[in-house]
């Protein structure tokens, strides 16, 4: 085995002279190009023969990088000089490594015949013999103790002297502080970190019978180190093909730790040590797991020649040199007799593989020829934007592990070098062999070997595009053959195939749906949050950069990407190229966030700000009653004693229980809807295959369900809105609602009679003098208007909770605020009654008083939204100040939002999510259609409970009257 240079190169190069386009790719290092956007997979080629004087030749990037530019952060003072595939320091310097950079520090040598200045702090060098046999490596606080000035470089320092020696001694190496590897001599404090490595090289040694084998890892340690802490490409790129010979090992210590801990995105820490710097290692060896993986398969590229595919190879050895670089011929990888098939495109089948039976000897042979020396990284050439690029070629190992055999590409971890033959030699030096001349000799010489039985270069193209491919996979499958147990024959026989398959897909509805559709429906629902988030701002006149804001946001984010996975959902259902585990992503999510949505907008609208306004006024005298607040029509409300007030409370009690029973009310029967569904199902399951199919059919058939019966209730039953909104003008009260501090609902409905608690023949008369009469019942004149979007004043919010202070602390125990009250008290009534029954009075008295424009600080102005403001729900042109508010005529009935007459759509959504969602888990139509119906139920049964305790807090009338 020969060792790398580490420090030069002597390998030469086989320069070729094709020049590819310059092209932006992303790569993980600085590139002379700051446009470059690299990526580890895809490269720009350039030629080496372009390579500037100051510049060396990346084999990673296949790029030229200038050192004068990397030495400006790395090198210090533009002292390194390029050495073809690396940067190293001239000679009559000193190289320094210093962690954390890439390239060494040089520091010019001081040796004590020198008659200029010079300027290293570093102690005088003497000058080495002229025939060397090693070179040193220490630490450089080893000589910090002996130099005048202390230097602030700390790192590793490479002398051509003993540092122990000042006679120029560079023939000796102490092997009890230091370890010699092939022309170097460490110091054994800089090999620390990586004597972990030698628990790999002693397994891999002790799995054996004969334990005194030769084995590749027994440097392992040592490449670790001069690749990971001296950062030198040649021993990383021996690194990774050790990795490779260990077929791809996910053990702690093996050659792939630390190539795994930075190249895989579910790497765990334990492939981690102290002396491993955690950062992108190169050569790419890796690709990462997940859904990343997923979708570098299915990307399709432009060929560079729509006749055949173009593909470039390298070729390293085991010492981490390069070997030969260019075309890729299947040849390359053929051990059959016959030839390899072509690279053309949309090869005949006949045509597209090769396959034999290879003896034994014949393998032995090959193993002998690549010794262990051959490992292989394929590129696919490729053009993007007029521009020529080189992509590496995933390779998937099928019994590398059980994951990679599964059809689910996620779950594959692809890499992207690899071996065509491996052998584990034996040492015959402890056994007596047979002659070479003896065919037996042969089996002697190996204890086991591993070649790739079956390989496969699979690739897609494109229908609609002839011009462009799928990345291509090559697939491989290793076997194992032991030659230890003395059962092995020359004349065996093993199979080896290499084929090259293509497959014409076409973009499906699939692709459509989640590429194009699923997109532009987030976007949109991110849109629509955000202006959603700013109508909401404007009415809670809050800060945008507020908790709150951020919280609103994502609520609202919650619910419209529920509607996006949905609709996504229902298009790959209704288009039929759906499966069971891609519905499951988007459906699972979908109806979590619904869930969430919906529960958070059913209890703000549950928790609104209601008020019960009575106009009614008693049928005596209420002279000497008037306040500052009364209007004309309200001096009875000015009443502070119940048992004076000859008015009933039935009416408000009434209208309460009404409010109640509609906000529970739903535009569709759900358990009509699930019996209609369950039978059309019953009836048509028959003509489904699939579960999509049959998804299909359920979706389809429970919203028509659902369209039908939205019709049926608009054509066929009375708007419980209208008749809750004449219910409120029959009882003469009024509802003021508020969601937010300068946003609600108003409800006027005071009656055109001016009173309402009257017996059954005065109700009779009123109602026919109201068929005769027009335009009475609204809040203006000349308008039948009764239903409002109110924007408050904003003092408004602030006076109201001033007149409930009294009533709130006493709740609490607090009588002090009370006492000013207690001339109006009658002895004979509780004091907490009475106390309601002030509050109650005040508030009616306020509202009262405000809705009649009786309060000069406190006013409103009436108008109609615009058709833009109706149609986005929001309020553009606005009145409010912080003593005037606006009220917009509500055609539309906008305070069914607060209700779930309003929420209905929301409500089926989640059922509908709920429905395919259990379906997909179950199987069974029943178990899914009785969890919906259930969770329809105990929605109403919350939401009633969560109103008629709201009803009882707000209107101040006790629960115990509520139904």
């Amino acid at each position: 085995m020969s060792f790398p240079r580490v420090i030069s190169w002597c390998i030469p190069l086989p320069w070729i002279g094709i020049l590819f386009q310059i092209a932006n790719c992303s790569l993980a290092n600085p590139t002379p190009n700051p446009a470059q956007l690299p990526t580890p997979h895809t490269f720009r080629f350039q030629n080496p023969l372009q390579c500037l004087k100051n510049e060396f030749y990346n084999l990673n990037l296949f790029d030229c990088v200038p050192c004068n530019e990397v030495a400006a952060g790395d090198g210090g003072l533009g002292k390194l000089q390029p050495d073809k595939f690396s940067c190293k320091c001239p000679i009559g310097h000193l190289s320094i490594y210093e962690r954390g950079k890439t390239w060494p520090t040089c520091d010019e040598i001081c040796t004590p015949d020198r008659n200029d200045n010079c300027t290293s702090v570093w102690l005088p060098q003497p000058r080495p013999s002229s025939q060397c046999s090693y070179r040193y490596l220490n630490s450089t606080s080893v000589f910090a103790s002996q130099l005048p000035v202390h230097p602030l470089i700390s790192g590793i320092i490479l002398t051509r002297t003993n540092p122990s020696s000042s006679v120029g001694d560079c023939h000796s190496c102490e092997l009890g502080h230091n370890f010699r590897y092939q022309d170097f001599c460490l110091a054994s404090t800089l090999l620390r970190p990586y004597l972990h490595y030698n628990a790999f090289w002693q397994a891999t040694t002790n799995a054996r019978p004969d334990s005194g084998s030769p084995s590749h890892f027994g440097d392992l340690k040592f490449v670790a180190f001069f690749c990971l802490t001296l950062r030198n490409d040649t021993a990383c790129q021996q690194l990774a093909n050790l990795c490779v010979l260990s077929h791809f090992s996910l053990e702690k210590h093996s050659p792939c730790s630390a190539f795994l801990l930075t190249q895989v995105s579910d790497v765990v820490m334990k492939y981690a040590h102290s002396g491993e710097q955690v950062r992108s290692l190169q050569p790419f060896l890796f690709y990462k797991k997940g859904r990343s993986t997923k979708e570098l398969l299915s990307k399709t590229l432009q060929m560079a020649d729509r006749q055949e595919l173009r593909l470039f190879s390298t070729t390293f050895g085991l010492d981490g040199g390069l070997k030969r670089w260019g075309a890729f011929h299947p040849e390359m990888l053929n051990m059959c007799p016959q030839a390899a098939p072509s690279l053309r495109v949309a090869l005949p089948k006949q045509e597209s593989q090769v396959s034999c039976q290879l003896a034994l000897d014949r393998l032995i042979d090959l193993a002998n020829q690549r010794a262990n020396d051959e490992f292989l990284t394929v590129y696919l050439n490729f053009s993007s934007n007029w521009q020529f690029l080189l992509h590496q070629l995933p390779v998937l190992i099928e019994n590398l592990t059980p994951e990679n055999k599964r059809s689910q590409p996620e779950e594959w971890q692809l890499v992207k070098r690899f071996q065509l033959i491996s052998a584990s030699p034996r040492d015959n030096r402890l056994h007596q062999t047979l002659p070479r001349y003896e065919d037996g000799h042969k089996l002697q010489l190996y204890y086991s070997l591993r070649y790739a039985e079956d390989i496969e270069l699979h690739y897609t193209l494109d229908r609609d595009q002839p011009d462009r491919v799928g990345l291509p996979l090559i697939r491989l499958r290793y076997r194992h053959i032991e030659m230890g147990s003395g059962n092995a024959s020359l004349s065996q026989l093993y199979p080896f195939r290499l084929r090259i398959s293509y497959e014409q897909v076409k973009r499906g509805w699939d692709w459509l749906v989640l590429e194009v559709a699923l997109p532009l429906l987030l976007l949109l629902a991110l849109a629509a949050a955000v202006f959603r988030l700013q109508n909401l701002r404007r009415r809670r006149k809050t800060d945008l950069c507020q908790l709150g804001s951020l919280m609103e946001l994502l609520l609202q984010l919650a619910g419209n990407v529920a509607y996006a996975l949905l609709a996504t959902a229902l298009l790959l259902l209704l288009l039929q190229a759906s499966s069971p585990r891609l519905l499951k992503l988007l459906l699972y999510p979908a109806s979590g966030l619904q869930l969430v949505f919906l529960a958070v907008q059913l209890w703000r609208s549950s928790q609104l700000e209601l008020f019960l306004i009575d106009w009614e006024r008693p049928r005596s005298s209420c002279e000497g009653q008037r306040l500052n607040l009364d209007s004309s029509s309200l001096c009875s409300s000015v009443r502070t004693f119940v048992a004076e007030s000859s008015v009933s409370a039935w009416r408000v009690l009434f209208t309460a229980n009404a409010w109640i029973r509609l906000s529970v009310s739903q535009r569709y029967s759900t358990l009509g809807q699930l019996f209609v569904v369950i039978a059309g199902y019953q009836m048509l399951e028959r003509f489904t295959g699939d579960l999509g199919l049959r998804c299909c059919l359920l979706a389809a058939l429970y919203l028509l369900t659902y369209l039908l019966q939205l019709i049926g209730h608009r054509l066929l039953v009375a708007n419980p809105l209208q008749k809750f909104i004449d219910l409120c003008s029959l009882a003469n009260i009024s509802l003021f609602s508020l969601t937010e501090p300068g946003f609600g609902y108003y409800i006027h409905g005071r009656s055109p009679h001016g009173f309402a608690d009257t017996d059954m023949s005065s109700m009779i008369l009123q109602l026919q003098r109201t068929q005769t009469m027009s335009g009475r019942r609204g809040l203006l004149m000349d308008s039948d208007k009764q239903a409002y979007i109110i924007l408050p004043p904003r003092n408004l919010h602030i006076y109201l909770e001033r007149l409930l202070l009294p009533f709130q602390r006493s709740l609490t125990g607090s009588l002090s605020q009370t006492l000013l009250y207690q001339k109006d008290i009658v002895p004979s009534i509780d004091g907490q009654m009475e106390r309601t029954s002030i509050a109650y009075a005040s508030v009616n008295r306020f509202f009262c008083a405000f809705i009649d424009h009786a309060i000069k600080d406190m006013d409103y102005i009436i108008k109609e939204k615009s058709f833009v403001e109706q149609l986005l729900n929001c309020e553009i042109d606005n009145y409010i100040t912080e003593n005037k508010g606006t009220f917009y005529i509500d055609d539309s009935f906008g305070f069914s939002r607060v209700l779930l007459l309003g929420n209905h759509l929301h409500i089926f959504v989640l059922e509908l999510l709920l429905l395919l969602s259990i379906f997909l888990m179950t199987s069974n139509l029943l178990i899914a259609a009785a969890a919906a119906c259930v969770f329809n139920i105990l929605l109403r049964q919350v939401f009633r409970h969560w109103v008629r305790r709201n009803v009882s807090r707000k209107t101040l009338i006790d629960e115990r009257f509520l139904l």
